[in-house]
């Protein structure tokens, strides 16, 4: 690697996984791959398909021409027939990883706290642990009406430089690309209808190999979510939606009068803030959280919200910990 290349890949680095020791808490980490998959590489997740690997599966009559190296004669000398030996074969999961770029994410947290910055993060150390488990790895930026940006599938512990490359190239995108969208807008303002399927119409942007799909979202959508998780879930995808709001969005500090406008359809509202309009919009949020998990609990998707407020570590850690996502090596 160049000079320049070894300092654009440093810049990355500290763009992505910025807080110390991190990259070594990743290194430890290795994903669950709950039910077992079918893949096309040799990789270390035991498949749906019978193969040569160490984990037994089952027992079959021999018959002519199987190789005799695998009857087990200690059943043999029991039950005087002879029987094969098969084993689980081994393949690499694919994970399929999405990060919402929608007006609602780009636009909310200042800084590290930003929405769209913490689900980048996020989605790029459950890449990098996934790659380090020799897994397929892909991820796409998906906004409010396409999903502009896919990374193609990425292969084996060296593809997370080409993952962190490319996303640390989206961080700068990502501004130009939510320009164009609020200009898009401005021309539909009072009109628009948030439609979280609506990127992935057709289905070409959805996975097309059985896998684990991560959605990285506020869920900030007016219809579409349970059409979007149907679509995944039918394309054979153990599905995992992290949800990600702000401190702000949760316990908004505010008094007085005002002009409230819905960042994604651009419809305005006139409010006077009080306390017990803030104690009523605290509860419509309590609400959609609670619906939105009640959805992917009764679809068996893992469910888990963040708040990007806190540091990026410890979110991290909790959502891994909080079910059967994680490993230690």
């Amino acid at each position: 690697m160049t000079e320049l290349g070894s300092n654009n890949m440093l810049a990355a680095l500290q763009q992505l996984f910025p807080y110390e020791g991190w990259l070594a808490k990743l290194d430890a980490m290795a994903l669950h791959g709950g039910a077992r998959t079918r893949g096309m590489l040799a990789g270390k997740r035991s498949s749906s398909s019978l193969g040569s690997s160490l984990e037994f599966a089952d027992y079959r009559p021999y018959i002519a021409g199987d190789d005799i190296r695998r009857i087990d004669w200690n059943l043999y000398g029991r039950t005087n027939k002879a029987y094969i030996r098969q084993y689980w074969d081994e393949q690499e999961r694919s994970f399929h990883l999405y990060v919402d770029s929608s007006r609602s994410m780009t636009a909310i947290g200042e800084g590290e706290h930003n929405k769209w910055l913490t689900a980048l993060r996020m989605a790029a150390s459950v890449g990098y642990v996934a790659l380090q488990g020799d897994d397929r790895v892909s991820i796409s930026l998906f906004n409010e009406r396409e999903v502009y940006r896919q990374l193609p599938m990425l292969h084996g512990k060296h593809a997370k430089f080409t993952m962190i490359s490319r996303l640390s190239e989206s961080i700068t995108e990502a501004s130009i690309a939510s320009e164009a969208i609020d200009e898009a807008f401005v021309e539909d303002a009072g009109s628009a209808i948030s439609d979280a399927a609506a990127p992935f119409a057709g289905g070409s942007k959805l996975p097309r190999r059985a896998g684990v799909t991560w959605i990285f979202s506020d869920g900030l959508y007016e219809q579409g979510l349970d059409s979007l998780l149907s679509s995944l879930q039918a394309r054979q995808q153990q599905v995992v939606f992290v949800h990600i709001l702000h401190g702000d969005e949760l316990a908004p500090q505010l008094e007085g009068e005002w002009r409230f406008i819905d960042i994604e359809t651009s419809r305005a509202k006139e409010v006077a803030m009080s306390p017990a309009v803030i104690e009523k919009y605290k509860r419509g949020v309590s609400e959609f959280r609670e619906r939105l998990r009640k959805l992917c609990e009764s679809r068996g998707i893992g469910f888990f919200s963040i708040n990007c407020s806190e540091a990026l570590p410890d979110s991290f850690m909790k959502l891994l910990s909080s079910g059967s996502y994680i490993q230690y090596r």
